[in-house]
């Protein structure tokens, strides 16, 4: 459904996060501190639900949301308490359509509203029926996460729609590595589990696509289809975007950014560049869909990539002109954008 997506595309619309801050409220995890460092804030979450979030931004919140409650069972539990109705108009359109078979089928038709990093692949072949899941490497790390949370959420909204589910007919590959936590699924699947495939994939038989949804509504599902097509245009605007959107505004502070990128207060600098307050400029990049820290992050990546082609200068320069306090964080973060450190690149193009 895509291929390698682009930078700019949306991981997620902000209402997962308002799903996630009331799921961790019990948990004593304040949305203050499970927002630090992303650039978003609790209230326009709430007030902007379909806001589009960021990769970078997404995955700040999820090292955050893990380093503070490191439960292993944390993911699976999460996916275990979403409804279909958690999903919008398309999770509407779902629960209303006439068989699951319609109901996948729309799925995979427009689940892009939903994620453009997350690729949801319905396949029926014969005898059996497929459910494919892929980021396509965007995630990194954290992609095992998200498995768990969509393999926890299909097992709970399955139950709900087709009452017991005969869990011995399900073929469950999962392109992770297994870990303790994955014990609850080696319970259900027993030998049709299987770990460290090339692709995460759920198969079952195809007889089931034809079961009735109990709270089929074919005027509710046509409406919410309709929505979804709406929706689905939008995104598809704003992933076609090869480059981040260049309004005047974006285009200034993107200039600004290249030039202040170094500075420990640039977001000050920018704003006041700009002659207007830093809640300002956040508010105004909201409205574009991106964020002040991922579009520096972006900008970062790009840059360091550039410096380590030309291998002009040491590493500890580079993470000085890039504004990294030491050469240690630098490769931190050039491990996190491209899955290994600065070193390794640099043997990779020699």
């Amino acid at each position: 459904m895509l291929a390698t997506p682009p930078h700019n595309a949306i991981a997620v619309v902000g209402q997962y996060l308002v799903f996630l801050i009331d799921f961790m409220a019990p948990r004593d995890l304040s949305a203050e501190v499970l927002l630090a460092h992303t650039g978003l804030n609790e209230a326009s979450l709430r007030e902007h639900p379909e806001q589009p979030i960021a990769l970078s931004t997404l995955l700040e919140l999820m090292r955050n949301l893990h380093t503070l409650d490191p439960s292993p069972t944390l993911s699976l539990e999460f996916g275990l308490s979403m409804q279909l109705s958690n999903h919008g108009f398309l999770g509407y359109a779902l629960q209303a359509s006439p068989t699951l078979g319609d109901a996948l089928r729309l799925a995979h038709d427009f689940a892009e509203v939903r994620s453009q990093i997350i690729s949801f692949n319905f396949h029926e072949s014969g005898s059996s029926a497929s459910i494919r899941i892929d980021d396509n490497g965007a995630m990194g790390d954290c992609y095992r996460y998200i498995v768990e949370v969509m393999m926890a959420c299909f097992f709970s909204i399955g139950t709900k729609l087709l009452g017991r589910l005969q869990l011995d007919q399900v073929q469950l590959n999962l392109a992770i590595e297994e870990q303790s936590q994955h014990r609850i699924l080696k319970q259900m699947f027993a030998a049709n589990l299987h770990f460290q495939c090339s692709t995460t994939k759920v198969t079952f038989p195809s007889s089931w696509l034809s079961a009735r949804l109990p709270q089929s509504d074919p005027q509710l599902a046509a409406l919410a289809a309709s929505r979804c097509r709406d929706e689905l245009q939008q995104a598809q605007r704003y992933a076609d975007q090869s480059t981040l959107p260049q309004t005047d505004f974006i285009a200034k502070v993107l200039n600004l950014l290249e030039r202040e990128m170094a500075s420990s207060n640039a977001q000050e600098v920018i704003a006041a560049a700009l002659h207007i307050t830093p809640r300002t400029l956040h508010r105004r990049l909201a409205q574009h869909g991106l964020q002040f820290k991922a579009l520096l992050d972006e900008l970062r990546h790009k840059a360091a990539l550039e410096q380590l082609r030309l291998q002009r200068d040491s590493l500890a320069n580079i993470a000085l002109a890039l504004g990294y306090s030491d050469q240690a964080n630098f490769v931190r973060a050039f491990k996190r954008w491209t899955g290994q450190t600065p070193s390794q690149f640099l043997r990779g193009i020699s």
